[in-house]
């Protein structure tokens, strides 16, 4: 008994130790603004993104402001990565890495939007983008048959046909070597990275969806997302920066105008793998620090599949620079942000931005 008012304080100095830690973890970092909360609690849309919290990779969905968060996965066997949701958000195609050894393989996979009715698409693919009625599925082909985690490994554009599932190829056979696929809004483009293919060293392009142009968009860096109408293009502009710029796919040829950053951080703390929510009004990106080359055998964090050890998802205002706010704090290589449409938003802005 004598021990008990020991017992007593060590009882309550642990609670109160674990409380300030449950409550560390959910601090915002250093220049976040976390007034954002209170307006994303009540965005309808939502974010899906991958992570290494269940001892594997999986695919999650979260609210905006990062409450709610829901495995629609749950496979401990295979991991499931870079998820893509249909412009009305119904349905969610996304990689998976399956297999061990030399049976190692990245496929193209889709299902509803609550993880149900999962069915393969393609063999030897990654890199899935919409056409903007929600009909089709471009992706690109593995450059090797043998299992690759780096993103450039790629050779050629295909389209699959959600209804029928046939499948056709770009008609322009010389398309290699391209990452973070994009549909233009009208269909005509497709914008992406090219690294060391094409005549080109490394550059975001634009590429005719059924011709052969091919024309650098001037923006320096990497990892593109174009708006959902096709007038915004954000990307990775360098490691530590979210670029923000005007785009002309009508012009001759393709341009993009008034640059501007709408996140600038410091080296060590990375940004990647930016997203446009449907109204364009915020940016899902990933922000962690960079990590030696060296401990990674020659692979990058920000490549899909590769841990990111304490990388989180953030949403920025896309119109300012510098407001933005994090939304998962577990730190688990919380990667690769896509904004799900919400049916149920107000105003149905979906069926008016592309209604012909």
């Amino acid at each position: 008994m004598k021990n008990e008012p020991f017992r007593a304080l060590m009882t309550a100095a642990c609670i109160s130790f674990l409380s300030l830690a449950a409550t560390a973890q959910n601090e915002q970092p250093p220049g976040a603004s976390p007034e954002m909360l209170a307006e994303l609690k009540y965005y309808p849309h939502k974010i899906l993104l991958e992570t290494k919290r269940d001892g594997n990779w999986e695919i999650y969905r979260i609210n905006a402001d990062g409450s709610n968060p829901v495995n629609l996965t749950k496979t401990p066997d295979v991991d499931e990565l870079y998820p893509k949701a249909s412009p009305d958000g119904s349905l969610i195609c996304f990689e998976v890495d399956e297999g061990a050894g030399e049976k190692r393989a990245r496929n193209l996979y889709l299902m509803d939007a609550d993880g149900r009715h999962r069915r393969k698409i393609a063999d030897n693919a990654r890199e899935p983008c919409w056409s903007a009625d929600g009909k089709q599925i471009a992706f690109l082909k593995g450059e090797f048959e043998k299992y690759s985690l780096t993103d450039f490994a790629t050779r050629g554009i295909f389209m699959y046909d959600v209804a029928t599932g046939q499948t056709r190829e770009h008609p322009n056979k010389k398309i290699k070597h391209l990452y973070c696929l994009n549909w233009s809004a009208d269909g005509k483009w497709f914008v992406a990275v090219v690294h060391g293919g094409m005549g080109f060293s490394h550059n975001i392009i634009a590429l005719e969806a059924n011709g052969d142009g091919a024309f650098d968009l001037h923006c320096g860096g990497g990892r593109p997302d174009v708006s959902f109408d096709g007038k915004l293009i954000a990307w990775g502009n360098g490691d530590f920066k979210v670029g923000v710029a005007d785009l002309d796919l009508n012009s001759s040829p393709p341009k993009t105008t008034n640059h501007r950053n709408a996140v600038e951080s410091k080296d060590p703390i990375e940004t990647y793998h930016v997203d446009f929510s449907p109204d364009a009004r915020y940016i899902a990106f990933s922000r962690g620090a960079k990590l030696d080359e060296k401990n990674l055998h020659g692979l990058l964090p920000e490549f899909p599949g590769v841990e990111a050890p304490g990388w989180n998802t953030c949403i920025a205002d896309a119109r300012n620079t510098n407001r933005w706010v994090q939304v998962t704090f577990d730190g688990k290589s919380n990667k690769e942000p896509d904004w799900q449409f919400a049916k149920s938003s107000k105003g149905n802005w979906f069926s008016r931005l592309f209604r012909r």
